[in-house]
């Protein structure tokens, strides 16, 4: 085991607990545990008691916090134009910064634009490129106006990925999964090794033993736009016997209040229920008592949560596309898939008619699937990983 590698680990913010930030929490768990010395660098205080109720992870799992610069106001900015500015801040200057402090090895969770000077990059999803932003947004590319106001972006980022694919030393890239990895080498030209987001399994496979379950469809997700959370709406209008709960941070005030407006005005109020910042416990009780997990969200990168609900015995039903579909549910080995809502509507109607042996049969096949992610075995990889890249700075520097 290498260990006493002095190791920078940068983000944004980890504040809002997404899945990134869950994973950079991993990494800085998985390192401290592997006996380095991990210093996190973001760009706003971490709120570390909300962290801790959210995700039962500590302060402990750092040494030191550092703000590169206090832009808080900035992250809050939901523009495309102000990641430039970040991307400098942090991916040019904050990185040199971090650089001359001489650690031994910096790592970047989450890319903001094009990845360039540090020694490992987690690239969840290379979002920056104008083609997946319509991929996302498709209602975006039928507008004229915004497809000029992205013009400048397009033209922005192009110098940028010609410098990324010039240069002689580029980060070594990770990813979360077959499907971003492809996206990854078609834009950027490099081959990345996918390293799967860990879960803790001891933590909820004891939930999938529970047999006493309600006719329940969780939901948990990030509360904005790009999760396409208002197709469950739409699904539950058609399920009379089953309730919906849907549970996650919110990301857009907007959203969550047009969602509430719209259950409102279809009068599932007494089915679907939104339930923001849930803390875990709750979150752990309506896995341990639902009996299928309903991931809308087209195009998803990975979907942590998806292996969550999985392990804790709840069925998924995922949207036919991403990672979800192709590394998690394996085009339908480990769970269903729907591109229509009549498809979701005929899954989920055929889930809540099985009987307790069929249930049983799932959970026991969902098992098998979900031990690829566990955090041992994510451990063990940045384990190998960091062994292997400090030999091979080692010997760069002997020559």
């Amino acid at each position: 085991m290498v260990t006493n590698t002095r190791i920078a680990l940068l983000h944004d913010s980890l504040n809002s607990c997404g899945g990134a930030e869950r994973l950079t929490l991993a990494f800085a768990r998985a390192l401290k545990e592997l006996g380095h010395s991990v210093d996190l660098f973001v760009f706003e205080p971490t709120l570390w008691e909300k962290i801790e109720t959210l995700t039962s992870i500590n302060h402990d799992v750092i040494d030191h916090e550092y703000i590169l610069f206090p832009v808080k106001d900035l992250l809050s900015l939901r523009t495309l134009y102000n990641k430039f500015l970040l991307w400098f801040l942090r991916d040019i200057i904050g990185v040199h910064m971090v650089r001359s402090r001489n650690y031994d090895l910096t790592i970047t969770t989450k890319q903001i634009l094009v990845p360039v000077f540090t020694d490992i990059l987690y690239l969840h999803f290379p979002n920056f490129i104008i083609e997946y932003y319509y991929l996302y947004y498709p209602d975006k590319s039928n507008s004229t106006l915004y497809r000029i106001y992205l013009q400048p972006l397009e033209l922005l980022l192009k110098p940028l990925l010609l410098l990324f694919r010039s240069l002689e030393h580029k980060p070594l890239i990770l990813t979360n999964s077959r499907f971003s990895a492809l996206a990854i080498k078609k834009f950027l030209g490099v081959n990345c090794l996918v390293l799967y987001p860990p879960i803790e399994l001891e933590k909820y496979l004891p939930l999938s033993r529970n047999i006493e379950r309600k006719n329940l469809v969780v939901t948990l997700s990030r509360i904005e736009p790009l999760k396409n959370i208002e197709i469950i709406l739409d699904i539950a209008k058609e399920i009379k016997t089953a309730k919906f709960i849907i549970a996650g941070t919110i990301g857009s005030i907007e959203y969550y209040s047009t969602l509430k407006r719209e259950i409102k005005t279809l009068g599932l109020e007494e089915r679907v229920k939104i339930l923001p910042n849930v803390e875990e416990e709750a979150k752990m009780m309506m896995l341990k008592i639902s009996k299928i997990y309903l991931h809308p969200m087209k195009y998803e990168h990975f979907g942590i949560a998806i292996v969550e609900a999985m392990a804790s015995g709840l069925i998924p039903v995922v949207h036919k596309s991403g990672g979800a579909w192709i590394d998690i549910v394996e085009y339908g080995k480990y769970g269903f898939g729907f591109r229509r809502i009549d498809e979701a509507v005929e899954y989920i109607n055929s889930i809540l008619e099985m009987n307790e042996s069929e249930l049983q049969n799932w959970r026991s096949k969902l098992f098998e699937k979900v031990k690829l992610f566990s955090y041992d075995a994510f451990k063990n990889n940045i384990e190998h990983l960091i062994k292997a890249l400090s030999e091979f700075k080692n010997k760069a520097i002997e020559r």
